[in-house]
């Protein structure tokens, strides 16, 4: 039988009790704060596969013994992660913390598009290129809203479609990712539904994505752009590609769109 420590006993710690000083454990601390904050049954309790047998089955007692009933009705384990395929570990010292993320210049949002990417069930791995790539997509995503306006567009149902049923699927957001991605990449849909499509699915996957940070065009690469319009109108398309290039090397994109020329970073 396992046992529990309801209070645990410190002289330094705590508070002061009719037990003694101390202060809860930990186990009944969950307890009593999801009963608190979410009442004696609520619907879904998360947390990490190495609460299974231990922590969440001794809050799941104490409840059923203080209240009567079933503490959640769903339990979702998450798997571990890894940094660069070894386990997380101070000893070794490649522990990552958010702050660690935003000082090196990232998006927290990139962080969660990165998690998104595996079924909270799996294990995945984190790496700063892996970072980057989550990051990439990500703004490719809020480009996509930039270039559309979701007020005039309308969600296409068939994508509506897959993506509820791949977050119904144990919470599948990785298979929902790539149905959003494969909207993302359908020409059949305009720009605006594009973006009210991503703008929908956003109230699931919480990236921001109606809020997409601006981007400032520089003046020089705005007069590159208007050289290669030109040349293009003179159909001088020798000259137009060779001003994309110098453009790209700048780290934007020219689009040709149905209402002119897009410039995008």
């Amino acid at each position: 039988m396992t046992r529990i420590a309801v209070w645990k006993f410190d002289n330094e710690l705590g508070w002061d009790s009719p037990w003694g000083q101390g202060f809860p454990g930990w186990h009944i601390e969950c307890s009593v704060m999801a009963r608190k904050y979410l009442g004696d049954y609520f619907d879904i309790h998360t947390g990490g596969i190495d609460h299974i047998p231990v922590h969440h089955t001794n809050e799941i007692a104490q409840t059923q013994g203080a209240c009567g009933t079933d503490m959640a009705n769903f339990w979702l384990h998450n798997d571990f992660m890894t940094i660069d395929n070894e386990k997380i570990s101070k000893s070794i010292g490649n522990t990552i913390y958010l702050k660690t993320i935003t000082d090196k210049g990232f998006s927290p949002l990139a962080y969660r598009y990165h998690l998104l990417g595996a079924h909270y069930r799996s294990e995945i791995d984190f790496s700063w290129e892996a970072l980057e790539s989550a990051e990439n997509a990500l703004h490719r995503l809020y480009q996509v809203v930039r270039t559309g306006n979701p007020d005039e567009g309308s969600v296409n149902d068939s994508y509506a479609t897959q993506f509820i049923n791949a977050i119904n699927d144990d919470l599948n957001t990785s298979q929902a990712l790539a149905a959003t991605w494969e909207m993302v990449r359908d020409d059949g849909l305009t720009d605006n539904d594009k973006a009210a499509g991503l703008v929908a699915f956003d109230d699931v996957l919480g990236l921001d994505l109606a809020h997409p940070p601006s981007h400032e065009i520089p003046d020089d690469i705005k007069d590159l752009a208007a050289k290669r319009r030109r040349a293009r109108e003179n159909e001088n398309y020798e000259k137009a590609d060779k001003l994309r290039k110098l453009i790209e090397d700048e780290g934007f994109e020219v689009r040709d769109t149905d209402e002119g020329q897009k410039i995008v970073k």
